[in-house]
């Protein structure tokens, strides 16, 4: 009928001159554009980072989270957001955290879940307090607690501010009106709560233990505060003990008249003034040595003989060896304080790779030493005060020295006077520091608080073994974190922070602690906030109403505390405060990788401790972000990446281009999020790159849209084209495997999916109905058909990127003719069963390969000047060819259209090269049902047609006048 028409309408045009004249003078050639189904569209290729404010603005962002909680969904997903630390400007940490998080939770609320995730700010601690006093670089002894507490207050509130305005630059959807704050008054009552409920059950106890201790900060510190030097340098000492009363083995070995000494390595001569013993490990063998320089004998393991020998530059001769059993009852003389004796005791903490295999044990200065201390009732008295300086317990010689600066050199002398000591040098090794201060710790015996987490560790190692996690490695790592753990020290000695309601005794130092105290103060900070602590008299704190209801006598003096509780205790009773509308368990914690013993484990102990659960379901842990060689990343480098620059441009915008949010996002997306993460600007610009191929993508769809209506026009599924089905079924394994990409956290394969395809078929696609789109009458079943294609191509893209870059699928939703409809509220693109056809996609990639052999053989973008025939001797190539084109010679077929030739012809003859214009390629291509491949064969010659001046295909019968199929279009509604 098409072609009846057509040639009716040049019949006419022939016999009627001057119409015909009329119609070539309409449309000549400048003029046949008009007759094009030209895209049309305001979508801009360039320049999208500049725009994204504005699209934030026109689309709501901000509103986006409010609307989703208003929804009536029966899904719910909490992700519960561990506060970053309110005190410095955000960098590309923050950047890969929040984004991430942002990622999951606009995924899940396109799936059709109602999403709670409630930004929040960790706001207290040392390194707020030290920043907001070195702005002015004012000394912390003459201030106020409350003056100091102003300033760290004001610097909190002045990095949260920063903070949050990045945080929604870079699109995070949140409850941005309604953030948690760990100074926020509600919140420390909370958290005093959880503190007193867990000391009424037992958690949480006081008492003299060695802690992490900071003379540079003047407080203790928890191991996550702590950071290691491993070019620390310590003094290196074997230190003589000479024995006073050898045990009754040892005797009867050596006798009654040789002198015998314990030698012992220290890299801590400052400690051995508080020197109550030395342990040693029974069940391991032990010799008796001769020094022949000096007539000594020392006592030292079996397995360290050798290795000291050579240390100590001696011929150590082995003159007796004992099991170490045998030396119970052995007491030493200190090597420098008369009248103070050493007992050997055994240990199983006692090491053979180091040191003698005798170690000297200050239960004041080293956690296993106290152990050690607690069960031989050795003393625990600590000569260091909280300026790290000796007490005057420690005697004349060493009264007010600084431990790590003065202390060492006078002990070694001490040694030397004494002839004590056996060798000295210099040890480099991994070293504690304070993080804040960058300066070295000491381990120090101090009246703490603690959690017992021995009391916990059980049930919390079983919520972690039955925990969801990932990396899968992550509960090995968090279990070994918290196994390591022998207590968890609550209590600091500063001031920004939030207080311990505990009082204290005056004159006897007794605690005092009830459910009637902290309710009274909890009060008081709910009304005042925690600066009544130190701002309200002692008979507001602790009226005599309250001392009458803890049958406490009127007479009793009181002073309140001076420690505040640790910031890993105020972050990790967190979900006690923004989880109680969830039931106070969240469905993903998702934090770095340094939160296994610190985060992820107090909000665990604080859970179990008052509930008896892990606070979460599930577990994710994201790597460390560092430059393209792998170093870390830090300012003396120079090789710190500003999210700031990435996404707003640096000062030489030649240099450090702005390339918007999104291009940061998707750059963290593609990477290896669960493992290290690498970033360096190059990334960027591979970034930038794919996003503006996506973007050219959705724009062409966009302008080839501007005359479709989805509702109205789009044909069904068995009205397409074959190549328009092929399409729709790659985008049916493109949805489920980027939905299972999303599910499963492996946000990668987001990214590399989408150019796989947009690089790949789609692009072959849009290439291949350009001609269609262009040139068919504009409400043609064969143009709508490729419209409702690039409809769902348009659909998938835009829905299935929304999470990783909002901003492209709001723009690109902006730009729709039909109006805008945000993509989240819309909700995700699930594409139908019935596309998934994987017999027509075994027939279209076999047609793709003789397309290929096609293409390759000639001047890219010149195929319309060819002809091709195919011949193959395959059956089921043959077939296959036919589907597409039952006549034998077409220029309209579906496979003249794949090949995008001027005319395909299809036959079984065996054909040979007939002269130079032409080319024979001969091709194998893959069967769709077996493994054999189909010869076939390809001869291309020059178009046999003239070039259409409308559609520039080479189709034409006539150089004036156009082909068949552009006169049927421009022909249509002439007959009347």
């Amino acid at each position: 009928m098409l072609i009846s028409r057509v040639k009716s309408g040049l019949h006419y045009f022939q016999n009627v001159s001057l119409a015909y004249q009329t119609f070539l003078r309409k449309y000549s050639r400048k003029k046949f554009s008009a007759t094009l189904n030209l895209p049309k569209t305001t979508f801009e290729l360039w320049g999208a980072g500049k725009r994204e404010v504005d699209v934030q603005k026109s689309c709501g962002f901000t509103d986006l989270y409010s609307w989703q909680r208003e929804q009536e969904r029966d899904q719910h997903f909490c992700l519960h957001d561990g506060p970053p630390y309110a005190n410095g400007v955000p960098h590309v940490g923050h950047a890969v955290n929040k984004i991430l998080k942002d990622i999951l939770n606009r995924y899940k609320l396109m799936r059709g879940y109602k999403v709670h995730y409630v930004p929040g700010w960790d706001c207290h601690g040392l390194p707020i307090e030290l920043k907001a006093l070195s702005e002015k670089q004012e000394d912390f002894k003459k201030l106020s607690p409350i003056e100091i507490r102003v300033k760290a207050c004001k610097f909190a509130e002045k990095a949260i501010k920063a903070q949050m305005d990045a945080f929604k630059r870079w699109g995070v959807m949140a409850d941005w009106n309604n953030c948690y704050y760990t100074f926020d008054k509600n919140y420390e009552a909370t958290q005093l709560r959880i503190f007193y409920e867990m000391y009424e059950k037992g958690y949480v106890y006081r008492d003299l233990k060695p802690v992490n201790w900071s003379p540079s900060s003047r407080t203790a510190l928890a191991e996550a505060e702590l950071e290691y030097n491993p070019k620390h340098i310590s003094p290196s000492l074997y230190v003589k003990f000479p024995v006073h009363v050898m045990s009754e083995h040892l005797q009867s070995a050596v006798g009654n008249n040789t002198p015998v000494y314990c030698v012992i390595w220290t890299t801590t001569p400052w400690t051995l003034p508080a020197n109550e013993a030395i342990c040693y490990m029974p069940n391991k063998d032990y010799c008796i040595v001769k020094n022949a320089d000096k007539q000594e004998h020392y006592l030292l393991a079996a397995d360290r003989v050798q290795e000291i020998s050579q240390v100590l530059g001696l011929k150590l001769e082995i003159k007796y060896t004992l099991s170490g059993d045998f030396l119970q009852g052995t007491v030493c003389r200190h090597p420098f304080v008369s009248d103070k004796m050493s007992p050997l005791l055994p240990a199983n903490h006692v090491k053979m790779t180091v040191g003698t295999g005798l170690v000297h044990t200050a239960p004041a200065h080293g956690a296993e030493d106290y152990v050690v201390g607690v069960e031989n009732n050795l003393s625990l008295q600590c000569m260091v005060d909280e300026d790290g300086l000796y007490t005057e317990d420690v005697g004349s010689d060493l009264k007010f020295k600084n431990v790590l600066t003065e202390a060492n050199d006078i002990v070694i002398a001490l040694l030397r006077a004494a002839g004590n000591l056996a060798y000295v040098g210099d040890y480099e090794h991994s070293y504690p520091y304070d993080w804040r201060t960058k300066k070295p710790i000491i381990i120090r015996a101090s009246t703490q608080w603690f959690v017992n987490t021995a009391a916990l560790k059980e049930k919390a190692l079983e919520c972690i073994a039955e925990l969801p996690m990932l990396p899968k490695h992550a509960n090995h790592s968090m279990s070994a974190q918290l196994s390591g753990r022998a207590y968890w020290c609550i209590s600091r000695q500063r001031v920004w922070g939030v207080p311990l309601p505990v009082f204290y005794d005056k004159h006897t130092k007794e605690p005092l602690i009830t459910k009637e105290t902290t309710d009274h103060v909890v009060s008081l900070i709910q009304q005042h906030g925690s600066d009544c602590w130190w701002k309200l008299p002692m008979n507001e704190l602790l009226p005599q109403s309250v001392l009458a209801k803890c049958g406490i006598d009127s007479g009793k003096e009181f002073t309140r505390g001076d420690d505040i509780l640790d910031i890993w205790f105020d972050s990790g009773s967190s979900w006690a405060h923004v989880l109680k509308d969830v039931g106070g368990q969240a469905d993903v914690y998702w934090e770095g990788e340094d939160q296994y013993g610190a985060w992820f484990q107090t909000s665990l102990l604080t859970s179990v401790a008052i509930h008896g659960r892990a606070p979460y379901r599930n577990i994710y842990v994201h790597g460390f972000t560092l430059d393209g060689e792998g170093r870390k990343m830090s300012k003396s480098l120079g090789n710190v990446i500003d999210p700031d620059v990435i996404i707003n441009g640096g000062k030489n915008k030649k240099t450090e281009p702005a390339y918007g949010a999104d291009v940061l996002r998707w750059k963290i997306a593609e990477s290896n999020v669960l493992g290290r993460i690498y970033i360096s600007p190059e990334n960027f610009t591979m970034a930038n790159q794919h996003i503006l191929k996506i973007r050219n993508t959705l724009r062409y769809c966009l302008g080839n849209l501007s005359d479709f209506n989805a509702e109205v026009d789009a044909l069904p599924l068995e009205s397409l084209r074959s190549i328009d089905r092929y399409i729709l079924h790659l985008l049916h394994e493109y949805d489920k495997q980027v939905s299972k990409a999303y599910d499963s956290i492996d946000f990668s394969k987001v990214p590399t999916l989408t150019m796989n395809l947009v690089h790949g078929q789609t692009s072959m696609y849009l290439d291949t109905v350009k001609d269609r789109l262009y040139s068919e009458a504009a409400d043609s079943v064969d143009r709508r058909s490729s419209q409702t294609v690039l409809h769902f191509i348009l659909e998938s893209l835009t829905r299935s990127l929304a999470p990783i870059v909002p901003h492209l699928a709001e723009e690109t939703a902006l730009h729709q003719h039909q109006g805008y409809t945000s993509v989240f509220k819309t909700g995700w693109f699930s594409c139908p069963s019935s596309w998934c056809q994987p017999e027509l996609v075994k027939d279209i990639d076999m047609l793709l390969e003789v397309r290929e052999s096609f293409l390759s053989a000639i001047d890219q973008g010149k195929s319309r000047e060819y002809d091709v025939t195919i011949s193959t001797q395959s059956d089921e190539l043959l077939q296959t060819l036919k589907k597409l084109q039952p006549e034998d010679s077409s220029c309209q077929s579906e496979l003249a259209e794949i090949l995008m030739a001027s005319f395909t012809t299809v036959t079984d003859e065996v054909l040979e090269k007939p002269n130079q214009d032409t080319r024979l390629i001969h091709g194998n291509c893959r069967s769709g049902s077996s493994d054999s491949p189909l010869p076939f064969t390809v001869l291309v010659t020059p178009a046999s047609h003239h070039k259409c001046e409308r559609c520039w295909k080479f189709t034409s019968e006539n150089p004036k006048v156009p082909c068949i199929r552009c006169m049927e279009v421009l022909s249509v509604g002439w007959e009347s």
